[in-house]
């Protein structure tokens, strides 16, 4: 498995980001959006062009460096600990929530939004044309109520 330490040099924010954390860092940016399993050498290659592109999130400054993660960077090492990321906004989950719910994987305004059905269920859909997003919209007509499929980048392949 691919292992890797962000870091920011303004404030020193580090993180240990494993493939699957990676892809959704890279994805954040655009990249790897169609690709449900990437190979790992192709997000090497991606983590490396666009490293210097992602957002600390200690400092909001642009420009992360990534580097190998070696054993001193164990998960379970001593003196810092790693920020558990909501699978869904992907900012780090309260540490008192992790502490209640060790095994949640979701943040307390995502986990009430999934409750309370505002949270999108499933992975965005892109369009096959040009890679925008796709949404749902109403059909303008009487009758049935119908739905159809809109890119929201204008190439009507939606």
């Amino acid at each position: 498995m691919l292992r890797k330490v962000l870091q920011c040099r303004r404030c020193g924010f580090r993180t240990v980001c494993g493939t699957d954390d990676l892809v959704a860092r890279l994805r954040l940016l655009g990249q790897l959006r169609r690709d449900k399993d990437p190979d790992e050498a192709i997000v090497e290659a991606l983590l490396a062009e666009y490293a210097p592109l992602m957002t600390c999130p200690g400092c909001k400054e642009v420009g992360l460096a990534a580097a190998d993660a070696d054993d001193e960077w164990d998960d379970d090492a001593g003196d810092w600990q790693a920020a558990v990321l909501c699978e869904v906004c992907r900012q780090p989950i309260d540490p008192e929530r992790l502490e209640y719910l060790p095994e949640t994987k979701r943040c307390t305004e995502c986990q009430h939004k999934s409750e309370t059905g505002t949270l999108p269920d499933g992975d965005p859909e892109f369009c096959p044309r040009c890679g925008s997003l796709v949404e749902l919209r109403v059909s303008r007509g009487t009758g049935i109520t119908r739905y159809k499929r809109f890119c929201t980048g204008g190439c009507r392949g939606g």
